[in-house]
């Protein structure tokens, strides 16, 4: 059975990592290609904060599929595992879209100009705003799934 946890687990880290690397790919490359260093650091810190909420995400998901095979319901614990990491996907995109929406807002800079130019002080400060609010909403945003759950 933990065979079968970590495999999967594996399968699904992977899978979501590169579809994470391929979104973010796609953004960063519109605005200048090759990268410079700025949108480098942005970008590296958004894989990171990617990785860690699914991190976060995946620790409720694998007690809940341990519950799940503990009481012969194996099929409906990879779904709701599967449905955690979705939500893991889409909630990361919306803090990416957030931060850039909140940094455009308050520093009144153009975003794409300052990256393309190689500001770093601009990358630094969307890279630590989407950290941020990755570590501070990943904790409640799991809690209420599991709230919904039971």
């Amino acid at each position: 059975m933990h065979l079968l946890i970590i495999i999967a687990t594996l399968i699904i880290t992977l899978v979501f990592m590169f579809l994470t690397y391929l979104l973010f790919r796609n953004y960063f490359y519109s605005i200048i290609f090759p990268l410079n260093a700025a949108a480098r650091i942005f970008f590296i810190s958004a894989l990171f904060g990617s990785g860690m909420s699914l991190y976060l995400f995946s620790e409720s998901g694998i007690s809940l599929l341990n519950h799940y095979y503990e009481t012969n319901h194996l099929g409906l614990g990879i779904g709701v595992f599967l449905v955690g990491v979705f939500i893991c996907f889409c909630f990361n995109i919306v803090i990416f879209r957030t931060t850039i929406l909140i940094n455009k807002i308050s520093i009144f800079e153009n975003e794409h100009a300052e990256l393309a130019k190689g500001n770093l002080l601009i990358a630094g400060i969307q890279s630590i705003t989407f950290l941020i609010f990755i570590f501070l909403l990943s904790g409640p945003l799991i809690q209420l799934i599991l709230n919904l759950i039971q």
